[in-house]
Parts: C-alpha cells; sequence; structure tokens
C-alpha cells in the first residue's frame, strides 16, 4: 500500500464537484417505481436500514494507478493513520457492516491512468460473472460503453440517480438515448484533485507590482489579453548561458498538452453537445475556436515570458523554486511536498476568461475523473447498487469533509482568497461531451490540443479538412446507442 501523504491526500472530491454544479432532471428512461425512497433526505443514511444483502460479497474493478489506487478503497488491515486515508477506510467497513455485505476491490493495470479497460472486455464477452462494479476513468469507460459492457443505470432498481449524491450535470453530459450506462458522483472523489486552475507566487507579484490576481478575478478582469500583457515580458536568464530552458524564470509555465486541453473549457469552447432528445450534435463555433487557437498558439510558443512543455506535475517544482511567477496546472500539484513545502505564500484562481464579454470563468476536469459501470455480466447488479448508493451517501460528511474543509482548504490554501477562488472553480467545472466520448469522435474534444502540440495555429483550415469525419463519427456514435437500446429491448 502507498501511505505517502501526496499521494493520499487528495483522492476524495469528486462528490462536492458534481453535487454542487445542478440538479437537473435528465432522467427519462428512469423507472418511477424505482426502489429507492423518495422522501426525505438524500443523505439519510437511516434510508438503508431495512437493507440486508446477506452476507453477499460485491467485487468492483478498479485501477491501481498510483494517483487512483486509494480512492475507493484502502489497502490496510489497520486504520490508516493518514485522516482522509481513515474516513475512506472507515466508509468501507460503514456500508460492509451497515448492508452486511463484503466488498472486495481488485485494482488492474497500474501503468494506465484509464486502467481496466484491457481487462473488462474479455471478461464480459465470456459472461465472466466476477464483477459487479466497474470504475474507471470517464475517457475508458465510455468507450466500454458503446461496445456494450455495461448494464442500463436506469434497469438497476437500487440505484436512483436522481438523488443528489449523483451528478446530474454528469449525466446531462454522458447520455446519448434513453439509457445510461455509466454515471458519477460522490462515492468517486477525482473531479476536484484533476481540476486545471492557475497558481502564482504572491511575493513575485509584489515584486513586480503586480495588479492583485484576487481582485481581478473578482473584478472579472481576468482575461487572457490581462493575463497575457503581465506575462509576456517577464524572462531572466538566471544562469546566463543564452538559452531559455526550466533552469531561468519566466511570467509563467505551462505545459503544452493538458494545458491547452484546459483552454477549451477555459475559454467555453464545444465541441459535442447532447440536444433535447439526447442525441449527440456537432456544435464547433469555428471562427471562436481559429482565434483562440491563434491565442493559445501564441502564448504558448511566440511569447519569451512563458515556459511551454513542462510536466503537469513538475511545475509543481517550477512554482516552488520560484522559476516562474504563475503556473497553470492540475490542482492536486498543491498536494506536492515542493508547494506544500514554499517558502513564499502562492494563491489559487482560474484560468483566465476568452474575453471581457465572457459571463464567467470556467474550470477544465481532466478525463481521468472516476465514473462507475455494472457490468453486463454481474449477477449481484442490485447488491452493487446499494454498495453503490451508500458509499456516496456516506461520503458528503466524511471523506468528502475531511478532504475539502480540513485538507485542501485548511493544509493546502494559504489564505482566505484562495479558499473563494477553489469554490469559484469547483462550481464552474465545464465539461464537453466531445471529451467524453473523445476516441469516439475523432479526438473531437482536443482540436485545440492537436493543433497546438503541433506548433500549428490553421483551425479553420485543420476543421475544414475533417468537419465530415467529426460528423460522421457523431452520427455513429448515435447510432451505437441507439443500437444497444434495441438490443436491451429499447
Amino acid at each position: 500500500m502507498k501511505k505517502t501523504t501526496a499521494f493520499a491526500l487528495a483522492l476524495v472530491i469528486l462528490a462536492m464537484l458534481f453535487a454542487a454544479i445542478g440538479c437537473v432532471n435528465v432522467n427519462p428512461g428512469k423507472n418511477p417505481s424505482g426502489s429507492a425512497d423518495k422522501d426525505g433526505d438524500d443523505w439519510d443514511l437511516n434510508r438503508f436500514s431495512d437493507i440486508d444483502l446477506n452476507g453477499a460479497t460485491v467485487r468492483m474493478m478498479s485501477r491501481a494507478h498510483e494517483r487512483h489506487a486509494n480512492e475507493l478503497t484502502v489497502d490496510d488491515e489497520d486504520e490508516p493513520k493518514d485522516f482522509v486515508l481513515a474516513e475512506i477506510y472507515n466508509r468501507e467497513r460503514y456500508v460492509e457492516e451497515k448492508l452486511h455485505v463484503r466488498i472486495e476491490n481488485d485494482k488492474v493495470e497500474s501503468t494506465d491512468e484509464h486502467g481496466g479497460r484491457g481487462v473488462l472486455p474479455a471478461l464480459v464477452l465470456s459472461n465472466d460473472q466476477t464483477y459487479d462494479v466497474y470504475a474507471s476513468s470517464y475517457y475508458a469507460t465510455s468507450g466500454l460503453a458503446i461496445d456494450g459492457n455495461f448494464s442500463n443505470v436506469y434497469d438497476v432498481r437500487s440505484i436512483d440517480t436522481e438523488r443528489g449524491y449523483w451528478s446530474q450535470y454528469f449525466i446531462e453530459k454522458a447520455q446519448i438515448g434513453k439509457n445510461l450506462y455509466f454515471f458519477t458522483g460522490d462515492a468517486a472523489i477525482s473531479a476536484l484533485r484533476f481540476l486545471f486552475v492557475t497558481f502564482f507566487n504572491k511575493n513575485m507579484v509584489e515584486e513586480y507590482k503586480i495588479d492583485d490576481p484576487y481582485v481581478l478575478v473578482k473584478n472579472g478582469a481576468w482575461t487572457y489579453d490581462a493575463m497575457y500583457d503581465i506575462v509576456k515580458d517577464i524572462y531572466v536568464d538566471l544562469n546566463n548561458d543564452q538559452i531559455a530552458d526550466e533552469n531561468d524564470f519566466y511570467g509563467l509555465a505551462v505545459n503544452n498538452y493538458l494545458g491547452s486541453d484546459a483552454y477549451t473549457s477555459a475559454f467555453n469552447l464545444t465541441t459535442v453537445a447532447v440536444n433535447g432528445n439526447h442525441q449527440a450534435e456537432v456544435v464547433v463555433n469555428v471562427n471562436k475556436y481559429t482565434k483562440a487557437v491563434e491565442m493559445v498558439y501564441d502564448l504558448f510558443w511566440k511569447t519569451p515570458g512563458v515556459l511551454c512543455g513542462q510536466d503537469p506535475s513538475y511545475l509543481a517544482n517550477i512554482l516552488a523554486e520560484e522559476h516562474a511567477i504563475f503556473t497553470q496546472s492540475w490542482l492536486y500539484n498543491c498536494e506536492s511536498y515542493v508547494m506544500r513545502d514554499m517558502s513564499a505564500d502562492y494563491g489559487i484562481i482560474p484560468y483566465p476568461k476568452y474575453d471581457e464579454n465572457q459571463a464567467d470563468y470556467y474550470s477544465f476536469g481532466h478525463d481521468q475523473i472516476t465514473v462507475f459501470g455494472i457490468p453486463v455480466s454481474s449477477v449481484k447488479k442490485e447488491e452493487a447498487g446499494y454498495v453503490l448508493e451508500l458509499m456516496s451517501a456516506r461520503s458528503r460528511d466524511t471523506v468528502i469533509h475531511q478532504y475539502y474543509e480540513m485538507a485542501l482548504k485548511e493544509r493546502y490554501a494559504r489564505d482566505e482568497q484562495s479558499i473563494a477562488m477553489l469554490d469559484l472553480v469547483r462550481n464552474n467545472f465545464l465539461l464537453d461531451t466531445g471529451w467524453i466520448y473523445c476516441e469516439q469522435t475523432n479526438l473531437a474534444g482536443r482540436l485545440m490540443r492537436t493543433l497546438v502540440e503541433a506548433k500549428s495555429k490553421s483551425f479553420a483550415q485543420y476543421y475544414a479538412k475533417y468537419e465530415s469525419v467529426f460528423l460522421d463519427k457523431v452520427n455513429e456514435l448515435n447510432e451505437a446507442f441507439e443500437a444497444l437500446e434495441i438490443e436491451n429491448g429499447g
């Protein structure tokens, strides 16, 4: 078991992100006679008091990758001393005792952050009944769903997706057709951890007489142009070797692939949407996307004050070692020892807006966000549903509270302003259906990355060349889910 605090302390937050984003009823396929009690508080655990699973074993398949291995269960015979891991451990024990069930979790493919996609299909094809819950990234799970590996969630009567601990927002973006095959909520806690934010060194902001970033955000003035004007000319060749690299000092340091992905949300660039009939459709604004690619290209590759090409996690070192005033990366960098031990204070703000006319700030969530599916080969679907329901209902006041209130806000964030900014980042998560079904739509969600990583800004030409492919792939996506509906009886 990996007990490293930096690894473990933030495996616990998907719920607070999704639970706060909204409650829209997008469940037309839900069986109205489902077994969940519609009365009372969604988090009232007394609702589960009469459920007895008679000692059944519910087995999960989840990821062994170090960023996810302890997200759902903790591999330790004794209660962990780390307070967040302890809550995950205690949650599992609580569910087992209250439902009279045993939970087993096989963690697979440790080198793959989307682990499980190389294991599950063959088991389902052979009707292997080992697994009752599949938990992996939405990037991996979406493809497995299209291939028919999962049951329709609305047919699992023990799961009530309308409860507050399930993400209605995710369902809205992921459900194509009448059925739902994967979902997420409070039991999975990786989403906030993989939201992208802007970090800044407070001392350097003061030294360079930069306007207070918190005030810029509060006033709606933290735009691309404002950021660009601040960082564009800040460069110092610290070692005098006349080579611009990570050993020098910059206004901003970024990653060229995940960092560019984040701008698709920050600039509200949607590629695929689900319409009112639950059909996916291409919705690319070519003019805006063309301009946005040019902006990010110039920022990443043509601006002396920007260090590009750094690993997302290594950007924590860049900030902590004071080689940049601003860095943009995933939030879990603040768990790293180098940032936790920084002598200088840092602040946290969102990515900038596209321009001053954009209504709000938007946050990108990486495709490692954990979702759940119930394999069609499982013979314990109802038992699995109850386990997931109680895990999610139990999480808000235990795992989530410990991480968000105690760890993230009180241990990592250095000031009240950053805490407010974390709430802003969390509540303004923007998810594009093109990201959920990225592989199935010819990488439609990654249009920004494709161009910027290739050091090209010719978006209009690229899109004109592949538009028919995107349209065809989205049509195939709709047809694939329609075929699953027919196969499953409508």
